[in-house]
């Protein structure tokens, strides 16, 4: 038994002595960091995967709530088309606002080709011309 207790006592002095050397060397080896955090994943391994699955439920949130603000800029646009065929006179800002819903529109549109579109094409047309007609007429509301 005492034979077991002193290979064991010397293997970790030979262990500790070793990673000190290795620690001190000049070759940047840093044992102690590895250990420490391996130690610190063990530890903290369920908050790791809690931090990983907020993550992904963050992305998810954020995919969810760009794809709303594209759909209620697409009813912005199409009401907005509607109205102009319905002879509804808007001012000049309600028109910029219009402008900006559609560049914002086309851009996620651009950016996510999986998302259903061609339903505004025309009537971004339609107020694009009646944009135009107004400036050159000055006949906004």
């Amino acid at each position: 038994m005492e034979k077991v207790i002193s290979a064991f006592v010397t293997a970790v002095v030979g262990a500790f002595a070793t990673l000190t050397v290795l620690q001190v060397a000049p070759i940047k080896i840093n044992p102690w960091t590895w250990i420490a955090r391996a130690i610190g994943r063990a530890i903290n391994a369920e908050v790791i995967d809690k931090v990983g699955k907020l993550e992904s439920e963050v992305q998810s949130i954020k995919k969810n709530t760009e794809e709303h603000e594209a759909k209620s800029a697409r009813v912005r646009i199409l009401r907005f088309g509607d109205e102009i065929l319905h002879d509804v006179k808007h001012s000049q800002e309600h028109f910029n606002q219009v402008l900006l819903d559609i560049t914002e529109y086309e851009e996620y549109c651009s950016k996510h080709p999986e998302f259903r579109n061609n339903v505004t094409g025309i009537t971004t047309k339609r107020i694009m011309e009646t944009y135009e007609r107004c400036l050159k007429d000055n006949n906004f509301l």
